[in-house]
């Protein structure tokens, strides 16, 4: 029977239709054998070839004599391997006699046959022959030996490096391209499409010869272009060759280069190159036509069919040469060893639909511009067994060696011995291929393949890359079948044709569908990448997307393929997919089994672990919102099901949200995902915080009892499954379930922050900044006063952990912290906390600690004067000064003013009122006193204004003497008498008597009468003297005679003096005027200033400089596709068409004031703390004057007129919209890219410069503690240790000493931008909008930081942080990258976020000082340099006089 006939007539295989249905293919017959063939020419063969093969001139002169030499070489290509030599010298002769048409060449040793003058002249007709009859060269011999099979491999070689040279160099015309690619294919067809045995040629040519095959085909391309004849030929042969793993291998090569130079002439230079190693790159001919390389790409693509059809053995089997193959094993024809081999194919299967799926995600990758994966292969010893094939041979065994095999494997990652070029990061290539050069089976097991993404972050993909849809006609089909592969309806399908051989189902039932699951992976990862990559408002096809939904579903329930989704969706939810919250509940699940344990839960053999983890995290960032934002919504499910019937998802994911936040915050071990993952915690808690403040619920005592019990005993011993355990104990329906949240995250993070984290600078700054988020829900809840001094406790503990290390332990970063950990104290404190008396003592113990390096033991306490001051570095005593003075004012969270008073020199000098005298007392503190009444000429009281300056802010006092209360009705000037309630009672009459007249004695003699002294001198006054005393005493007569009939005269007071020092009084009554207490050599307390117009303009600058941190934040909106800056900017002066969720945004961010009426930060150092003049006209302070919504503009908050403000203890937002006007002056100039140490103009009066005048040569972090107390100590290696940590670097020479070099501020820019389309955030011009950005404060480019915010169509707010100091692990502190926030709570989130960034920029720099410290190193330079040398009396006479 001939089985071929059999074959081709039963065969279904439809692989025909398509493109060339209406070709026909071309028929492989091969050289064949001719009429010697029929009748026996081997001794003839013999004769003649020998004869031609030498290098003497040959005797064929006619055309006739060549064509029968042809006949004869014809049958001698078919002789048998032990013929070595005859068929040696047949492949010498036709290759000699093919050279004819290549250009001439050098000579060749030894000489090659030479060629007949017939075919000389026109070697053209005869190539078409030559290359037929070469088809019996690679006929493979049955029943050879291995020696033999290696000489025939090595004249296969031989042959076809001269097609390649043919093809190269060659001028063909289309005739002999035709059969120069026949040859090829019928090589290939002959070698690859039986299922040789393990040493077969097929074994050692198949990877060389489909090297040379699409390589030649390619160059054909360029050339001469084949016919549609030939194209179905290749696509029928590859599908046939299916089972060979070169064959993959060189396609996924090939087409990657195609696909490369298409990018190219699609997207132009600008796009994303695919990175391929120079040798793949010289594959496609630099001139070929982008025609060419489209056409030629995309029929390559499509040459082996459906990839999925690898994991059907009965499909792939089902060719005739399968078939003809079975037939002759099964008829005793094969031999054992070709037995074995029959069934190796079968498991090479699944690897080469792993390297397949590879080659497709490679291409998917390509066309998403985001080609700088690593995919890379874990190699592993053939001893591995498992599914990669019975008795898999070791690389040592086969001929010839790995060395000197000259096949080509796809590899796009350059050779090692040459190092790729710099612009190129090693990390970023790729190679799809592991140059295995087995051609059955792999190595490795298949389930053991990996996929290792690079070190670096991947980049986002391209904004030129094209829709979901356009990717997915091209590969859709493909990875959508492929992400099916094991599922029930993948197995379930049934393949149409002829049934396989019994034996090869038998073959088919060993191998499980499990060694198929690494493709399946890849497949789900490129279908997830391509699902993520949708743009702004593309709409994908519903058809796809039910398609993908149904694949994910089925991959997320099964723990062998849930990693690849989970590390490829991470971004599903935030790109607008329509219907993707069906996939909510299956999500939550593999994040379950990912995060809640420290090891995952699933199948990771084909993950990188810690990049599954990544991906994890930023699905649960982008879930936390959804309990909240979709709180009464059904939970989605596909048709036909039921599982979650009743169930909202807010019910639903509450709670298992909550849970897996928790857990992965206390098992994870990576500090990198800890940032992240504190991040999602603090979301978590901040929307079910928010949704138990709608619902108005109380606490949950049960639960917050429970949890108390069990964190008084919490140690370092407590496992941290008990937090897990809290958290899964609450109820999520329950009213509380927020509040209660919120104490089991405060007891979660403090445990970590103690135990794990305190070596970790960003994960500690992070968990701190979360502690200080959930302050403000504490602060919220009176009842809670109990866990609030916990956590405070806790916090404390962790300072004086950081405070105890040993010298050699102190770093800058351990500094950092424990400022931090001050900080977040701060956003602690509360009335009910500071009342009770434990939680202060512990906070009062960290404040002595930080200031003076220990603490106070045991009964009484240490005094200040008694101790040494060494506190561990001078930013930590400058962060515990800090928190004492919040303790003292217990000031609260506010938006006012409250530490400062717009009241000053220049406001009493506009309403007419004297110089003022100005004292600085104990060297930190200014005073400035009015001796004069304020708005009070028609009463005059003795008044006194006292305007005081601190390190703390500003303050006003108003003390006036009056004689009378202000509810007097005869004025100020006189105090009247009470009036009696009752009537008087009668006077009684006088009872005193008169006492009777003394006896004279002889002492009233010795002392002479008035009258005789004036007469015996005879002074001529003595008359008038008579005369006044005779008048007085007839007045008191007359007095004495009506003194019974008088009536008693009311008594005036007298008017109250109105000239007198009240300031003298003032200083006294406060004992700053310690007459002769001072102690000898001690620095007076009180010093008195003058300077006139020099000492207003030092005091202008100190009120420049704010008691708190400031910040400016400005804001902008960006239209769907802007990319320059002043189209961006000029979006603010228009009132339409602005988003609705911008304009709430905006509004929430601050309270609007007018700059010119402003006594805080307003954005620019020319107008911020009332810094415009009294005397200018000032608009009306109304903060609250409604806008109409269609007339209201964002540029109304540009900084001139109004800002938007929001202020707390310790920090100061303004928020500023550019709107592009003109400004007069610019201050800012360049961003700084380092830190300059030159000296700058101080004559404006900046307040982030105060380098001049400064006090001796000494910096301040080394002369703070004993600059106070006047004398100098002998510091100890520990202390001079513990001091040069944050010391700043020595200043050039010339250079000015002191302070100057620490104290110049850099303040980071932040900038907010509302895009419509988040994917315009990879261009936007951040270098040309900072332009905009003016604040008067220099700045650094690499601190700017920017918040990108853009709405999503569920309502959802989407978030990028990208720069700034604290974006290092992509966050900005509880915002973390990639967030979806509820827009009711986005704007403190935004200011969040803004202050985290702002105070990592500051701890970063050495060259920053808090605001107080500032003011402090200004007060005493001010009271340095305007100091009056008086002594104490000179003092006291002073104050009598006017100033």
């Amino acid at each position: 029977m001939n089985v071929g006939i059999f074959n081709r007539v039963n065969s279904k295989i439809k692989e025909g239709d398509g493109m060339y249905s209406e070709w026909n293919s071309l028929p492989l017959e091969g050289g064949g054998r001719g009429v010697l063939g029929a009748v026996g020419g081997r001794e003839v063969v013999l004769a003649v070839v020998r004869q031609l093969a030498s290098h003497q001139p040959s005797p064929l002169t006619t055309d006739e004599e060549v064509e029968w030499v042809l006949e004869v070489i014809r049958f001698g290509l078919s002789l048998p391997l032990s013929e070595h030599e005859a068929l040696r010298d047949c492949v010498r002769v036709c290759c000699s006699w093919l050279s004819a048409l290549l250009p001439p060449a050098a000579p060749a040793q030894p000489p090659p046959p030479a060629v007949p003058p017939a075919l000389a002249a026109q070697p053209h007709r005869y190539a078409n022959k030559i290359l037929n009859h070469l088809h019996n060269l690679f006929i493979p011999r049955p029943n050879e030996s291995g020696n033999l099979i290696s000489k025939q491999a090595v004249l296969c070689h031989r042959v076809l490096r001269l097609a390649r040279s043919l093809a190269d160099s060659a001028s063909l015309g289309p005739r002999e391209w035709r059969s120069l690619l026949l040859l090829l294919l019928a090589a290939a067809a002959a070698l690859l499409a039986p299922p040789a045995p393990l040493y077969g040629a097929a074994e050692q040519l198949c990877e060389r010869v489909l090297c040379v095959l699409f390589e030649v085909w390619i160059l054909a391309c360029h050339r001469c272009f084949p016919s549609p004849s030939l194209w179905r030929t290749l696509r029928e042969q590859c599908v046939r060759w299916r089972h060979r793993a070169p064959l993959t291998e060189q396609w996924a090569r090939v087409s990657l280069c195609l696909t490369a130079r298409l990018l190219q002439h699609m997207y132009g230079p600008m796009y994303p190159a695919l990175p391929i190693s120079e040798e793949d790159a010289q594959l496609v001919p630099a001139d070929m036509s982008a025609e060419a390389v489209t056409q030629a790409w995309y029929r390559i693509l499509h040459t082996i069919g459906n990839p999925v059809d690898l994991t059907r053995p009965a499909l792939i089997s089902h060719t005739p040469e399968f078939l003809q193959y079975w037939m002759t094993v099964e008829e005793g024809q094969g031999q054992g060893r070709e037995v074995e081999g029959r069934d190796s194919w079968v498991g090479s299967l699944a690897h080469i639909f792993h390297r397949a799926m590879m080659g497709v995600a490679a291409h998917v990758d390509a066309f998403l511009g985001r080609s700088t994966e690593r995919w890379v292969v874990e190699t592993a010893g053939a001893a591995g067994g498992g599914a990669g094939g019975p008795g898999l041979p070791d690389e040592g065994d086969l001929t010839p060696p790995a060395h000197r095999r000259l096949a080509k494997s796809f590899s796009t990652s350059r050779p090692r011995e040459k190092l790729p070029d710099k612009s190129t990061p090693r990390s970023s290539l790729i190679g799809l291929s592991s140059g295995r050069p087995a051609s059955v089976a792999p190595t490795t097991p298949p389930n053991s393949i990996t996929s290792q993404v690079s070190e670096c972050e991947k980049p986002p993909p391209c904004p030129l890359r094209p829709q979901v849809n356009s990717i997915l006609h091209l590969f859709g089909d493909w990875l959508l079948d492929a992400a099916l592969v094991g599922s029930y309806t993948h197995t379930n399908e049934k393949v149409e044709g002829t049934p396989p051989p019994p034996s090869l189902s038998e073959a088919a039932q060993k191998i499980s569908m499990i060694n198929y699951q690494a493709g399946r992976c890849v497949a789900l990862g490129a279908l997830c990448r391509v699902l993520c990559s949708k743009q702004g408002r593309e709409a994908v096809l519903a058809p796809y997307l039910a398609r993908a939904y149904s694949a994910l579903q089925r991959a997320l329930r099964d723990p062998r393929a849930a990693a690849a989704v989970v590390l490829h969706a991470a971004d599903i939810f935030r790109v607008d997919l329509e219907g993707v919250l069906v996939l909510v509940p299956d999500f939550l699940s593999a994040l379950e089994r990912v995060l809640s344990e420290r090891e995952p839960r699933l199948d990771c053999a084909h993950v990188d672990r810690r990049e599954l983890r990544r991906a994890a995290v930023s699905l649960l960032l982008s879930l936390v919102a959804f309990p909240y934002h979709y709180r009464g919504l059904p939970v989605p499910e596909f048709p036909g099901q039921n599982e979650y019937a009743g169930m909202c998802l807010g019910e639903f994911a509450r709670g298992r949200l909550s849970v897996v936040a928790a857990c992965a915050v206390q098992t994870e071990p990576e500090e990198a995902l800890a940032v992240p993952l504190l991040a999602a915690l603090y979301l978590c808690v901040r929307h079910n915080a928010c949704a138990a403040d709608k619902r108005g619920g109380g606490g949950d005592t049960r639960g917050q009892k429970s949890g108390r019990a069990r964190s008084d005993s919490a140690g370092p011993s407590v496992s941290s499954d008990d937090f897990a355990a809290d958290v899964r104990e609450l109820d999520p329906s329950s009213p509380s379930f927020g509040s209660s949240l919120v104490v089991r995250a405060t007891y979660l993070v403090c445990h970590r922050l103690i135990s794990s984290w305190k070596g970790d600078l960003q994960v500690s700054l992070a968990a701190l900044e979360l502690l200080s988020g959930l302050a403000k829900l504490h602060a919220s809840k009176p009842a809670e006063a109990m866990e609030r001094s916990r956590a405070v406790r806790w916090m404390c503990d962790y300072i004086v952990a950081q405070c105890a290390r040993p010298p050699p332990g102190h770093s800058r970063d351990v500094h950092s912290c424990v400022v931090g950990a001050y900080g977040a104290l701060a956003a602690w404190l509360c009335p009910p906390l500071l009342a009770d008396g434990q939680c202060l003592a512990a906070l009062l113990e960290v404040v002595e600690l930080g200031i003076s390096g220990c603490r106070s033991r045991g009964d009484r306490p240490a005094m200040k004067d008694d101790k040494e001051l060494k506190p561990v570095s001078m930013r930590v005593r400058d962060a515990a000064e800090a928190l004492l003075m919040l303790i003292l004012e217990q000031v609260g969270e506010s938006t006012s003013e409250g530490r400062w008073c717009r009241l000053d020199e220049r406001w009493l000098q506009v309403l007419g009122h004297a110089p003022l005298r100005h004292f600085s007392l104990d060297g930190h503190i200014l005073l400035s006193l009015l001796e004069e009444p304020l708005a009070n000429s028609q009463e005059p009281q003795p008044t006194v204004v006292v305007i005081i300056r601190s390190s703390w802010g500003r303050w006003s006092w108003s003390l006036c003497s009056r004689g009378a209360p202000r509810c007097a009705t005869l004025g100020g000037s006189s105090c009247p008498r009470p009036v009696a309630m009752l009537e008087p009672p009668a006077r009684p009459p006088a009872t005193c008597r008169a006492l009777p007249a003394a006896p004279p004695c002889a002492l009233d003699s010795s002392f002479p009468s008035l009258e005789a002294v004036l007469r015996r001198l005879s002074d001529p006054g003595a008359a008038t003297l008579f005369k006044l005393l005779e008048q007085q005493a007839a007045i008191e007569k007359k007095v004495r005679d009506n003194e019974d009939k008088a009536l008693p005269e009311e008594y005036v007071p007298p008017e109250p003096v109105t000239e007198f020092q009240t300031a003298r009084l003032f200083l006294a009554h406060f004992g700053l005027l310690n007459i002769g207490g001072e102690k000898k050599g001690a620095p007076p307390r009180l010093v008195s200033l003058s300077g006139g117009e020099a000492l207003q303009a030092a005091l202008r600058r100190l009120d420049a400089t704010g008691a708190r941190a400031a910040l400016t934040a400005h804001v902008f909106y960006a239209r769907r596709g802007q990319t320059r800056a002043e189209q961006i900017v000029a979006n603010a002066a228009r009132s339409h068409g602005l988003s609705p969720a911008y304009i709430r945004m905006l509004r929430g961010l601050g309270s609007p004031v007018f700059v010119s009426t402003h006594a805080g930060w307003s954005g620019h150092v020319r107008t911020s703390y009332d810094a415009a003049s009294p005397a200018a006209p000032r608009t009306p302070r109304d903060t609250h004057t409604p806008h109409d919504e269609q007339s209201f503009t964002p540029s109304l908050y540009d900084g001139r007129e109004q800002v938007l403000y929001w202020a707390d203890a310790t920090d100061e937002i303004a928020f500023v919209v550019p709107s592009g006007r003109a400004d007069d002056e610019h201050v800012d100039g360049p961003c700084l890219s380092t830190n300059r140490s030159d000296s700058t103009d101080k004559s404006g009066g900046s307040w982030w410069d105060v380098s001049g005048g400064v006090v001796g040569g000494v910096t301040y972090e080394r002369s703070v503690s004993e600059s106070e107390r006047g004398e100098k100590r002998t510091l100890d290696n520990a202390r001079a240790l513990s001091l040069d940590l944050d010391k700043p670097q020595q200043t050039q020479p010339g250079h000015g000493t002191g302070s100057g070099r620490r104290n110049r501020d850099f303040a980071p820019k932040i900038l907010i931008i509302w895009l419509e389309d988040f994917e315009d955030h990879l261009n936007m011009p951040i270098d040309d909008l900072i332009s905009y950005c003016e604040t008067g404060v220099p700045c650094r480019r690499s601190d700017t930081a920017v918040l990108c915010v853009s709405a999503v169509r569920s309502g959802l707010v989407r978030v990028g942080v990208t720069g700034g100091a604290g974006g290092a692990a992509g966050g900005a502190g509880v915002l973390a990258d990639g967030s979806l926030v509820a827009p009711r709570l986005l704007p403190d989130c935004l200011r969040r976020a803004a202050c985290f960034l702002a105070r990592r920029a500051r701890l970063n720099t050495d060259l920053y000082q808090p605001p107080p410290v500032r003011r402090r190193q200004l007060i005493q330079e001010i009271s340095h340099q305007f100091k009056r040398d008086l002594s104490e009396p000179e003092l006291l006479e002073s104050l009598f006089k006017a100033p």
